[in-house]
């Protein structure tokens, strides 16, 4: 007896893919050089990238719960 293979297919919206180019590569990248340039730090630059693109992220959810 065969056993039957599955094929799983995700599906990901054009609007999620925009939104995590935006958010994450462009806005994180441009953090972690501004930070870098004026920490002279590339842990403050990493930290404060990362700090920074997840409180952009849950500012909206934050504002409409007020």
């Amino acid at each position: 007896m065969k056993k039957q293979n599955q094929v799983v297919f995700y599906t990901i919206k054009g609007s999620t893919i925009k939104k995590f180019l935006i958010l994450d590569c462009l806005t994180g990248t441009g953090i972690f050089y501004a930070l870098k340039i004026i920490s002279s730090s590339i842990i403050v630059g990493f930290l404060g990238s990362l700090v920074c693109t997840e409180g952009i992220k849950r500012l909206p959810s934050i504002v409409h719960k007020r």
